[in-house]
């Protein structure tokens, strides 16, 4: 681990070193502060050119002068996925500050999933990665920390990520129980019974840019959610209850922004609540949901939907169900319900906004409901173009003590 030094650490060691000497008096001149870099410069050329090795021993990433690791990526037929798992999750290890650059125009094709620490980022610019094993996503975490401390700064930049099945449910993209996570400029292309990205209690994540895709055949009652942000209990999150009971204790994600994407699946983007575990969990709110400026279809279930949010902004998207239920909640282009009865006075401040978009329903285009006694404080629905049906189903709004209603058109479809 020693040798898993990123240009971040370097220069932090050096500001830190330039401030100690103006701390001390020593010196403040411009020539200091030359040789604080030329530190810099020297420690990042040492660094360059050293090897990370993954667990068969073989170079799994080779430091560049810029102090990022450049993958090495494995060609090598039928070995390949094993080795170029085996090397990114040697990559990817650890909370030591990292920059991971997978090389563009590469096709790394993977077998295992790989597991991220913390202060990861990974640079995938015009790279392919490929998960060729059946019922396996790509990218997750281990969490061994609750209150958003398990996985802290990481970055997705850019890159093509697929799954090559077409059939089985998995989640491309799973993350737990951590906090300060930005996906940005990524192709995913998943399934109609997977996720493309899951939020697990996650705290300050930014998904945006990104083009979500879904492969195969969609089947009618499929309502798995191209992006979920879902709730920790263990009906919703049996693949984090198997590390233990106090991973899957209701918790609930807060500061999630989704900006500028293009989102298809057999549901489009859900805020999940906890449905069964004897209701236990029902009460269980998220916070502070921003979707703005996307597209997001939902081809055999609604177009986003937000279940237990307390606080949401929902402004300048594109909105679409193409579901056949037209009877049911599941062909609602927006739908936003309170599920559960919200605890203490949790909802006594909350505010939906929902501003400018266009959103295609069935049984209703726009609707803020509740079904039990809590209500929003208040509800803001402005400006928008809402279809279904009926015009008079096009927007419907019972979940709010007040609701202020502007310049919003009703059609139709």
């Amino acid at each position: 681990m020693g040798e898993k030094i990123s240009a971040r650490r370097w220069l932090a060691a050096a500001v830190l070193a330039v401030c100690l000497l103006v701390g001390w008096g020593v010196c403040a001149s411009p020539v200091c502060v030359r040789a604080a870099a030329k530190e810099v410069t020297s420690g990042r050329a040492k660094l360059a050119r050293k090897k990370i090795k993954n667990s068969r021993n073989r170079v799994a990433g080779v430091y560049n002068k810029e102090g990022q690791i450049v993958m090495k990526v494995c060609e090598e037929g039928g070995s390949a996925g094993y080795l170029n798992s085996s090397s990114l999750n040697a990559l990817c290890a650890g909370n030591q500050p990292k920059t991971v650059v997978i090389p563009a125009g590469s096709r790394v094709e993977l077998t295992n999933m790989v597991y991220l620490g913390s202060n990861t980022t990974i640079i995938a610019d015009g790279a392919t990665i490929v998960m060729t094993a059946t019922d396996k996503g790509i990218l997750s975490n281990k969490p061994d920390r609750v209150n958003y401390e398990a996985l802290k700064n990481v970055t997705i930049q850019g890159g093509t990520w697929k799954i090559t099945d077409k059939v089985n449910g998995s989640s491309l993209f799973a993350f737990s129980h951590g906090s300060n996570v930005v996906i940005d400029g990524a192709t995913i292309f998943s399934n109609y019974q997977s996720h493309a990205i899951e939020l697990i209690a996650m705290k300050n994540v930014t998904i945006k840019n990104c083009d979500i895709k879904a492969q195969g055949k969609v089947r009618k009652t499929s309502v798995e959610d191209a992006v979920q942000i879902d709730v920790a209990a263990p009906s919703t999150a049996p693949v984090i209850a198997r590390y233990g009971r106090r991973f899957v204790n209701g918790q609930t994600c807060k500061n999630i922004r989704i900006l500028n994407n293009k989102i298809e699946g057999s549901r489009g983007v859900c805020a999940n609540y906890a449905r069964s575990d004897g209701g236990k969990y029902k009460k269980k709110f998220h916070d502070k949901i921003v979707i703005k400026g996307n597209t997001l279809i939902g081809q055999s279930a609604e177009g986003c939907v937000l279940y237990n949010t307390l606080n949401a902004v929902v402004s300048n998207n594109k909105i679409r169900t193409n579901s056949s239920r037209r009877s049911q909640s599941y062909s609602v282009g927006l739908n936003i319900t309170i599920q559960g009865k919200a605890s203490g006075k949790s909802l006594k401040k909350a505010k939906v906004t929902v501003t400018k978009n266009k959103v295609f329903g069935y049984r209703q285009g726009i609707q803020v409901v509740s079904l039990s006694s809590s209500r929003y404080k208040k509800a803001v629905l402005k400006n928008n173009k809402a279809y279904a049906s009926s015009k008079g189903s096009a927007i419907v709004t019972s979940g709010a003590r007040s609701v202020s209603s502007k310049g919003n058109k009703t059609f139709k479809r």
